[in-house]
């Protein structure tokens, strides 16, 4: 096993300066029972709530995400704390100038002594959303994910014995090709494949 380095060995500035420099802005903890959210300060003042030890509600919580975004972040914890495991979701705040991400791992409570719990990190993504000023950029890198998961598709399909499956998504597969080459070629970019 590699040594460890300082900034794993009580470095807690180092620490935290790494955090900060990968966009954490604070920790969250739902208490699903009791409906409450517990968030740090740095991400209570983010969100422009008053620190509180015992959390929001999960109304008051939800009143910082802006109207368009609150129903799906709603939906999600809900569908999170049913399923149980990691979760991760993005919004933009009331305020307009953040958009957010959550994520961390909601426990159903078969290990937490039986109350249901989430427990993670909220990240700035508010640089991510500039790509999405950026259409070019934006459609470019759709194509680019949707082109990995007929990939991957096109993998899973082999073990079924599915020729007409299998001829679809060659086809789909072709299309994004064709997609992505007309992204590069107005871009600019010479290709190196």
């Amino acid at each position: 096993m590699p040594a460890r380095t300082s900034l794993l060995t009580g470095d807690t500035d180092g620490i935290l300066a790494a955090l900060d420099a990968s966009g954490v802005v604070g920790v969250w903890s739902h208490d699903v029972w009791a409906g409450r959210i517990a968030v740090s300060d740095s991400f209570a003042d983010v969100l422009g709530l008053a620190p509180k030890a015992s959390g929001v509600s999960l109304d008051a919580f939800l009143a910082t995400i802006l109207a368009e975004d609150r129903l799906r972040v709603e939906n999600a914890l809900h569908a999170a704390v049913e399923a149980g495991g990691p979760f991760e979701i993005a919004f933009r705040t009331v305020r307009g100038e953040r958009r957010l991400g959550l994520r961390g791992r909601i426990d159903r409570g078969e290990s937490a002594g039986g109350r249901a719990r989430g427990l993670g990190i909220a990240i700035d993504r508010t640089e991510d959303g500039a790509i999405l000023h950026q259409p070019g950029l934006h459609a470019e890198q759709a194509a680019n994910r949707m082109a990995e998961h007929a990939i991957a598709l096109h993998d899973l399909v082999a073990d079924l014995h599915q020729p007409r499956l299998a001829a679809l998504l060659d086809s789909l597969i072709r299309e994004i090709a064709f997609t992505l080459a007309g992204h590069l070629e107005k871009g600019g970019r010479r290709r190196n494949h």
